[in-house]
């Protein structure tokens, strides 16, 4: 007898064949068979008549690293389908941790679920202890990891704005060499982010030629995606080229209004480098309004030693008048202070300024504009996340429509009911958005869309012989939908409102999600690549 069978669906393999009836049985946390007989024996029945049986969403692009912490449930995922998600992206991830850099980076990935962490709730030092932490406390779906970039630098010299000697470069490596030993599917970095940001390209390509040896992913946020954006490319492709690298182009886009229309140009580069043999893809969020840290649009100096250098620095006059000077550029290049809003601070320590546009905050502050920017960030430590209106839809469109070009949250899981700050809706919205912008526009067939939010992410990161294809011998992490209504609900104005069109999701053969209900069942795991 099976364990269990969805009866009667529209089966979506993730192959890009064409939707077929046929019920799923599963039986010891596996597809144990595909078949149009819905009358074989089995424990428990879903009836999915009408209904998508596709495999469980993929989310290549997440930044859920501790939220298992804080909400094992992953709720803000699991409610839109996504049953895997890559963590340990843009260069930031929790570990490896050492004296030097445990007090940073700590803080730094406390900021993302507003959950303090400490050694003691979060003991991990390396991609080994971070797999047994996630699995021994319990999380409902699946998780890989990348090794941020950024977190192996400051675990090598800190904050330092300077180039690694040999030495350093060596020890990098290793250690980053160790990490891809103990599973890790990759490294990240995030080029507008320091310490990462600090690095030149060689010091990307010594790194790109370790994970070329044990051939997993680069992932990467690039020096620029506004008006450097095809350089910023170039750089990486570049890079890939030289070391072999599987190269994968986080949340692809055309941020600044110098750049909208340009998608076709940007699109051309990648394909002409594939021509030239570069293993090149890319992830795209469905939204024109990105997130990020304010003081990503500072210059990359001003950060120099951390958050705490930054906010002497800003205290001086003169040396604050350099800063303005070096960044309001990127200001004005991601949408203006108009089109800037405040959705995270630390532990909501000034609520005052929460989902309000920059200018906005001014004038409530009356204080200049550049005043008022100095003031809040003195305030919050530096640690501001904002919401950056800068994108044209036309763009977003062309770049969806591509086959080959996974779909990605670049969010994090957090309690629906205790959400942190004035989140972005990518959270909770991603895939159902996709699903819904790929119907409302005709994008594509669904066997496709499928494929693309399935098979091609679990193919990348290299466990595409596990899971994101219903298969037999496959696992058993499967989302049941309905195409034609589902949807996200969550807006800009109220961030955590659930999607629709979901019926339920299995994880490992449990289930873990039924019509928006979340179950007990924990049975995800870290998956090593």
């Amino acid at each position: 007898m099976f364990d269990a069978v969805i009866q009667n669906g529209l089966v979506v393999d993730g192959t890009r064949a064409r939707p077929y009836r046929a019920s799923v049985y599963l039986k010891d946390g596996k597809i144990a068979e595909i078949s149009e007989d819905a009358q074989k024996p089995a424990k428990t029945v879903y009836d999915a008549a009408g209904h998508v049986v596709a495999p469980g969403f993929i989310d290549i692009h997440s930044h859920s690293d501790v939220s298992y912490l804080a909400t094992p449930t992953m709720e803000a995922k699991l409610i839109g389908g996504v049953t895997f998600e890559l963590v340990g992206q843009c260069g930031i991830s929790p570990i490896p941790i050492c004296d030097r850099n445990a007090e940073m980076t700590l803080r730094n990935q406390s900021s993302v679920v507003s959950l303090r962490l400490t050694p003691e709730n979060f003991p991990a030092r390396d991609m080994a202890g971070y797999a047994e932490d996630v699995e021994r406390n319990g999380i409902s779906i699946n998780l890989g990891a990348l090794i941020g970039h950024g977190s192996l630098r400051s675990y090598v010299i800190g904050w330092e704005l300077r180039q690694l000697t040999s030495d350093e470069l060596t020890q990098m490596c290793n250690l980053l060499d160790r990490m891809l030993e103990q599973g890790a599917a990759g490294v990240s970095f995030g080029l507008i982010y320091p310490p990462g940001s600090f690095c030149n390209t060689e010091e990307i390509a010594a790194l790109a030629r370790v994970v070329a040896r044990h051939d997993k992913l680069l992932a990467v946020h690039m020096r620029n995606e506004n008006k450097g954006v095809f350089d910023a490319l170039d750089e990486m492709i570049g890079v890939a080229l030289e070391t072999g690298v599987k190269l994968e182009i986080s949340h692809f886009k055309l941020m600044g209004s110098t750049q909208w229309g340009r998608a076709d140009e940007l699109l051309a580069k990648v394909d002409l480098a594939r021509a030239r043999g570069v293993r090149i893809h890319c992830d795209q969020y469905p939204y024109v309004v990105s997130h990020s840290v304010l003081t990503s649009c500072l210059p990359k100096w001003a950060m120099a030693g951390g958050y705490d250098a930054l906010v002497e620095r800003l205290k001086d006059d003169e040396t604050f008048a350099k800063i303005v000077e070096g960044g309001l550029p990127e200001m004005y290049n991601r949408g203006g202070p108009e089109n800037i809003t405040v959705s995270e601070i630390p532990d909501a320590e000034y609520p005052e300024i929460l989902n309000k546009t920059l200018v906005r905050i001014a004038q409530e502050l009356n204080l200049p504009l550049l005043e008022a920017i100095r003031h809040i960030l003195i305030r919050c430590r530096g640690h501001i996340q904002c919401l950056y209106k800068c994108m044209d839809e036309g763009d977003l469109l062309r770049i969806m429509s591509r086959r080959d070009i996974c779909a990605c949250s670049d969010g994090a899981a957090y309690d629906l009911s205790r959400p942190f700050g004035h989140p972005h809706p990518r959270n909770t919205g991603t895939f159902p958005r996709f699903l819904r912008l790929v119907r409302e526009h005709n994008l594509m067939p669904v066997e496709d869309a499928v494929y693309k939010i399935t098979a091609l992410p679990a193919a990348l990161m290299g466990f595409g012989d596990r899971f994101g294809t219903l298969k037999p011998g496959y696992d058993a992490t499967i989302t049941v939908f309905d195409y034609d209504t589902i949807a996200d609900r969550a807006t800009y104005e109220e961030p955590t409102l659930p999607p629709v069109g979901i019926d339920f999701v299995l994880v490992n053969g449990q289930l873990v999600l039924d019509h928006g209900r979340f179950t007990e069942n924990r049975p995800g795991k870290v998956f090593r690549a």
